[in-house]
């Protein structure tokens, strides 16, 4: 069954649907073909692995020259975190299954058959391979306006990650009493191997709660979780 007759069938995206996609009609076609190549494909053909590599640096380029612009006053370090956030595996992925590249994708049957090119790693290389095509085939512009389009807007923001337990109750205990949390070891039981620690944790030297963990540091964040609930002081679920 031949690639236009799938889609058809099965709603799959063509090689034309994705041009519309991108927002490019190329003028060579074969650049597209080699970047939707992969490897594992019969042999003699021209595979994506140095399109890839040379759309890993346009992509890093795009994002940090649009970052610089949209953020005058942000420190350099913020403005790496951003581009990691925007180029990040996780993100071209999405990307690319927005796109059904992984239909279109020609790689060997065994990989077809396992699922193995909606891999996020496969699927992510694709799209650095695209961006690569669209560059050589039509220049920067063009290849800085398929990435804004296909991976969408730049982030504003780094997100944080969560606090620990021990983080969140510090911050409150000393924010309403000035006083910070302490931590003691009540006891360490069960074999040497496979020891389990119980850490109480007090407030004015008075016990607020007990925690267990293979560790102190664990037993310890039990132990705040344990006084955050006990108190109604947690926002966490």
């Amino acid at each position: 069954m031949n690639l236009a007759l799938r889609a058809r069938l099965f709603g799959w995206c063509s090689v034309k649907d994705l041009e519309k996609h991108l927002g490019v009609q190329f003028k060579d076609s074969k650049l597209l073909e080699q970047a939707l190549t992969h490897r594992s494909f019969k042999k003699g053909c021209d595979q994506n692995e140095r399109l890839e590599f040379l759309g890993d640096s346009i992509l890093g380029f795009i994002a940090a020259r649009n970052l610089y612009k949209q953020f005058p006053k942000v420190s350099e370090g913020t403005l790496t975190q951003l581009r990691a956030l925007y180029i990040c595996q996780a993100n071209l992925a999405k990307a690319a299954v927005r796109l059904e590249l992984g239909h279109i994708l020609r790689a060997a049957k065994n990989m077809k058959r396992s699922g193995a090119v909606q891999q996020e790693a496969v699927l992510a290389d694709v799209v650095e391979a695209i961006i690569a095509a669209v560059y050589l085939d039509q220049g920067l512009e063009k290849a800085e306006e398929v990435v804004l389009r296909i991976l969408g807007p730049l982030p504003d923001k780094i997100k944080e990650p969560p606090k620990s337990a021990k983080t969140e109750l510090q911050e409150i205990i000393q924010g309403k009493y000035a006083l910070a949390p302490r931590y003691e070891t009540v006891s360490v039981t069960g074999p040497a191997h496979k020891p389990i620690f119980k850490v109480r944790v007090l407030v004015d030297n008075q016990e607020a709660a007990v925690g267990e963990g293979i560790n102190k540091k664990e037993a310890s964040e039990r132990a705040a979780e344990v006084a955050l609930k006990k108190y109604g002081l947690s926002s966490r679920p």
